[in-house]
């Protein structure tokens, strides 16, 4: 439905019944997995509900919402997308959604929640005669299930809190064995140390941290310094996180957390101990509900507007909570990168020149185990698997390839016996947990720090930087990825410009135009040839932009 005003819209909708839709055109826009839902005794089930536009009547009211949108970023976002290079600053994805799409939607009894103007859409719970009618309305293209998945735990804690104190004397600089108490060893199969010895210790960078909360953030002597101010948001009940949730809510986030950003010199440190922080709920640990990738979905959005710089998200999506839901779930051949709403949504984020750090999952040992949204493509986010403090894979970790044949995970760090700050309340005691949950954040710390050293390359260039220089560049597999990174390696590098690998499918490439592109720069030109000394063959080249979508095949 298009309108020229929002009001004509909201009266339009309210006063006028939908017309009624023919059944093929009905089960055109529902889809076919909703077919038990339809029954007059079936259960409510969650369903996303895709918008056709976004309100606007025609080009030139597009041309002034785009306009109207770019005036709208707040400054820190509008910063990082032209640090970024994100040419236009604005697109389509950054309009809001229609309100009258809305309002229309609970006029007629849903009741709307999670809605993105990423996604251009919404979630509401229903069935029955009521989901019919959903495919019935002529502002919504289609309706889906909300699919449902399991998020994947860390390994258990499996040692007591220890105390830790600062060795007596004067405090050590930066760099230096006694400047991180224990936290030195894991830190240093990065190379952080000596990423922090060159002065970068991720001043001036926002990393946006998904967790389950953060429980005695503000009280432990390791996070209590971290850098939060304001910059909290829980997604679960809707308001600003609280120090304390509840002791069974919260200490995963206070894990990761300390594991990124730790600022207690001499005792406990963090990669990225001088970045800013924003802190977002997106899970309930009292249940698994399809509302937590919503959740997630919306912290990428909320991280967007804040100006964050990286995503750090040690969640993850693929079990099932239980078979009757099946059908709604998500499953190995939909981790092809652009299936799953969260990683749809780290696609998106990409685009808008965040970063996104994320567990490569706790499933392994097995092949096809990533979760979602770690089966995202390799430029668009960082999939992170766990190593043992001997750098060797851990059982856990989860393997690759993605479902359409991809190098996963992209790069791996410790988590294994990670030292982490309790979350039991005392302010000055530790714990040591495995997971990727813990080899995420203190990849993403490095990041941080590499970002404040580098602010001119583009997500794309430092991920590029981060996986040539890693210990398994020449070898990269689905155990380990490009390996570990070497921080100190990627301040070294310097980046080429080609950008694309060789020899890949029986094809060579090389990029003949600049990169990375700018507005201006003009066409982007690669060559493809097929290697000297082979015969004549075929062969197909499908570009796709950051979002995923095929933009041209040659």
């Amino acid at each position: 439905m298009r309108t020229s005003s929002i009001a004509a819209a909201i009266a339009l909708l309210l006063l006028v019944a939908p017309r009624p839709a023919a059944a093929s055109s009905l089960f055109q826009r529902l889809d076919p997995r909703l077919a038990s839902a339809l029954a007059a005794d079936a259960e409510p089930v969650p369903v996303w509900i895709d918008f056709v536009d976004k309100g606007e009547p025609g080009p030139g009211d597009l041309q002034r919402r785009l306009a109207a949108a770019e005036r709208a970023l707040t400054p820190e976002s509008r910063a990082r997308r032209v640090r970024a290079g994100v040419s236009p600053l604005v697109d389509y994805l950054d309009l809001p959604v229609e309100p009258a799409y809305v309002a229309a939607l609970a006029a007629r009894g849903y009741r709307p929640y999670g809605v993105s103007r990423w996604l251009n859409g919404c979630c509401v719970r229903t069935s029955g005669a009521a989901l019919a009618a959903l495919g019935s309305l002529d502002f919504v293209r289609e309706v889906s299930p909300a699919r449902l998945a399991r998020v994947r735990r860390p390994e258990p804690v499996t040692a007591p809190e220890l105390r830790l104190s600062r060795p007596i004397g004067t405090a050590s600089a930066a760099g230096t064995p006694s400047f991180y108490g224990q936290t030195y060893t894991q830190l240093q199969r990065l190379n952080v140390p000596a990423v922090h010895d060159s002065g970068y210790i991720g001043t001036g960078v926002l990393v946006a941290m998904f967790d389950d909360g953060f429980d005695f953030y503000q009280r432990h002597e390791a996070t209590k310094n971290i850098d939060v101010g304001d910059r909290t948001r829980d997604f679960v009940w809707g308001t600003a996180i609280q120090d304390t949730v509840t002791l069974t809510f919260g200490q995963h986030g206070e894990y990761t957390l300390s594991c990124v950003g730790g600022n207690a010199p001499g005792i406990y440190v963090g990669p990225a101990y001088g970045a800013r922080f924003a802190l977002a709920r997106t899970e309930d640990d009292a249940s698994e509900k399809p509302v937590e990738m919503v959740n997630w979905l919306m912290a990428t959005e909320w991280a967007d507007s804040l100006g964050a710089d990286v995503i750090s998200s040690s969640l993850g999506y693929l079990d099932f909570p239980d078979s009757a839901n099946g059908a709604y779930s998500l499953t190995p051949s939909m981790l092809d990168g652009h299936t799953a709403l969260v990683t749809r949504a780290a696609e998106i984020a990409a685009a808008k020149g965040i970063l996104v750090v994320n567990s490569a999952g706790n499933g392994g040992p097995g092949s096809l185990t990533i979760d979602a949204p770690a089966d995202a493509d390799g430029d668009s986010m960082l999939a992170v698997g766990a190593v043992d403090s001997n750098g060797v894979v851990t059982s856990f970790s989860s393997r690759g390839p993605t479902a359409d044949g991809r190098t996963k995970p992209d790069l791996c760090a410790q988590g294994s016996q990670d030292l982490l700050a309790s979350a039991s309340g005392t302010t000055n005691t530790y714990v040591r947990a495995s997971g990727t949950s813990f080899s995420c954040p203190l990849t993403a710390g490095l990041v941080a720090c590499l970002i404040s050293a580098r602010p001119t390359w583009s997500p794309v260039t430092l991920i590029r930087g981060l996986k040539a220089t890693a210990s398994r560049a020449a070898t990269p597999d689905n155990n380990y990825g490009w390996g570990i990174p070497n921080g100190l390696a990627v301040l070294r590098w310097t980046p080429d410009t080609a950008g694309v690998p060789a020899g890949v499918h029986g094809l060579d490439f090389a990029l003949m135009s600049s990169n990375p592109m700018r507005v201006g720069s003009g066409d982007a030109v690669v060559r493809f040839t097929l290697p000297s000394g082979s015969a004549p063959a075929r062969a197909t080249v499908n570009a796709y932009d950051l979002g995923g979508r095929r933009v041209r095949t040659v």
